[in-house]
């Protein structure tokens, strides 16, 4: 075999060494960084699902006051009510 080709033989070799290489690091790269994008999604949703509890519980109260102030409600109709009927006895006697 010519020495040129020998050389040529030697050097194409390297070059797949090399690119198999740059192709196994780049694929650890490209795993790390889907990991890290994986990490943040999960820290996301964490807190997505915390402000929703938060939430939930702030509704909860809400209507437990909206329930409370339904019934006061209609206590003050009622003696609304029985005033407006007083009021219309007195104007009936005066």
């Amino acid at each position: 075999m010519p020495t040129e080709t020998i050389i040529a033989l030697c050097i194409s070799a390297c070059a797949l060494i090399f690119t198999a290489l740059s192709f196994r690091r780049n694929a650890n790269n490209d795993s790390s960084e889907i990991v890290t994008q994986r990490a943040t999604i999960t820290a996301d949703l964490r807190y997505i699902r915390d402000s929703i509890d938060e939430i939930k519980l702030e509704n909860k109260s809400i209507q437990k006051d909206l329930s409370e102030l339904k019934t006061k409600l209609v206590e003050v109709e009622a003696s609304a009510k029985s005033a407006h009927k007083r009021l219309d006895d007195l104007n009936k006697k005066g």
